[in-house]
């Protein structure tokens, strides 16, 4: 096996590696398609179940179907009103997004260019509630929500994720700015900008690929909680679609496997769609912020 030569920046001297042997690349390339098969079998498992009917599922759940039934997917919209879940979780999303990046990015963009004593405590005191879990807050969350009279509510769902959003995200959005070059901001203000015109006519469009990379994983982790949700909602009218997913399986049980996989489906395909159309916008700001930090 050939070695490789690099030359080190430091001294100028040549420091000498192997690759990996076969046995280890072996190893390491098991353990990757474990973790792949981790993620992608649960969003394959529906797909066996989803075409078939309930008698099909009984004798054979692993056998392609007979005859696809397209019908399991009207039968589960229509018996927990998927319509209105779709419609509580989107506007759930809405909410989580707007109130989530822009004052991340203005909060990221401080601590990054205004830094001081004061705004590094701030910046610490912020930072203590990305570590705080969710499940240690939930009970006094319940209570504050109770006397804000916002509990069963919409807003009351998403206000909590943005809370819980926003100090990761401003992490991400001073990282970025940090990394930006400090001239542009020099060369706005002797054009007469004030702050927030450096901010928002130079600073947050450079900051275009940390934005995006929000926006998308915001509105996928606000679509897919249940934890939240399973807490704040109580009244079928606002349940989200995870909720009602989970409805489904409560009023009817395994008996109706097909169609759960329908639910299941169609609470899915919107992350799942959102996910093809912005992976690259996903893998290009998770690079850009980790190149810029």
């Amino acid at each position: 096996m050939k070695e490789i030569s690099l030359a080190t920046a430091g001294n100028g001297k040549f420091s000498r590696f192997r690759p990996r042997s076969g046995i280890s690349g072996v190893i390491n390339n098991l353990i990757l398609v474990i973790l792949a098969l981790a993620v992608v079998l649960p969003l394959l498992l529906p797909w066996f179940f989803v075409f078939k009917t309930r008698l099909e599922f009984s004798y054979s759940p692993w056998s392609l179907p007979a005859q696809i039934q397209w019908n399991n997917f009207q039968e589960a919209w229509k018996a927990i009103h998927i319509g209105q879940g779709l419609m509580n979780t989107f506007w759930v999303c809405l909410g989580a997004i707007v109130c989530t990046v822009p004052a991340a990015g203005m909060a990221g963009y401080i601590f990054a260019r205004y830094r001081s004593k004061v705004t590094e405590v701030i910046f610490y005191a912020v930072l203590v509630g990305y570590f705080v879990p969710v499940h240690m807050v939930l009970i006094p969350l319940y209570q504050l929500n109770v006397k804000l009279g916002i509990i069963d509510t919409l807003p009351g769902l998403f206000l909590p994720m943005t809370a819980f959003g926003i100090p990761f995200w401003t992490i991400i959005y001073r990282s970025f700015f940090r990394g930006l070059p400090g001239e542009l901001a020099e060369a706005a203000r002797i054009d007469g900008a004030g702050h927030a015109g450096i901010f928002f006519r130079v600073m947050l469009p450079l900051a275009n690929p940390a934005t995006i990379l929000a926006v998308l994983l915001v509105f996928i982790g606000s679509w897919s909680d249940y934890l939240l949700s399973l807490v704040l909602l109580n009244s079928p009218r606002n349940f989200t679609m995870q909720l009602r997913v989970a409805q489904f399986l409560n009023q009817y049980g395994t008996d109706n496997m097909p169609r759960y996989a329908a639910a299941a489906v169609i609470s899915a395909a919107p992350t799942l769609l959102l996910y093809i159309i912005g992976h690259r916008w996903i893998i290009r700001g998770t690079l850009a912020g980790a190149l810029k930090g």
